[in-house]
């Protein structure tokens, strides 16, 4: 038996719930898809997206400029533009296919030993 002043227990048969207090102001849930402008869901991205972008229009670049890219010029076809386009494009893979080692193994000798330093000088702090 329970005291006529003490708190009751909500557990208890017979007796009603406690009420849950609701927050006063319920979080914002982020808009549907659809709900959101159409300039937003066209440009929007992120910082980390935009570098990407930047990046890969840096790449395309370098593979327009190699190719002699000129809209300007009265002989400018532009079948044969993205067929030297192609054709810098694979000689470039060609090449970094080749070579790839050489960059890969002087750049080995430099990260690995300190990689591996690194790991053992902050192995008392890593869990």
């Amino acid at each position: 038996m329970t005291a006529p002043n003490a708190p009751t227990d909500p557990a208890e048969p017979g007796q009603a719930p406690a009420q849950q207090t609701v927050p006063a102001h319920p979080p914002e849930a982020a808009p549907p898809p659809g709900k959101r402008p159409l300039l937003k869901r066209l440009f929007g991205m992120t910082f980390w997206g935009g570098l990407k972008l930047l990046g890969l229009c840096i790449l395309v670049g370098f593979f327009v400029m190699a190719a002699n890219f000129d809209p300007g010029n009265p002989d400018f076809n532009l079948a044969e533009a993205l067929r030297a386009i192609l054709r810098q494009s694979f000689a470039a893979l060609g090449w970094a296919i080749t070579n790839f080692w050489q960059p890969a193994l002087a750049g080995a000798l430099v990260v690995l030993p300190l990689w591996v330093i690194w790991r053992v000088v902050s192995l008392p702090w890593r869990k």
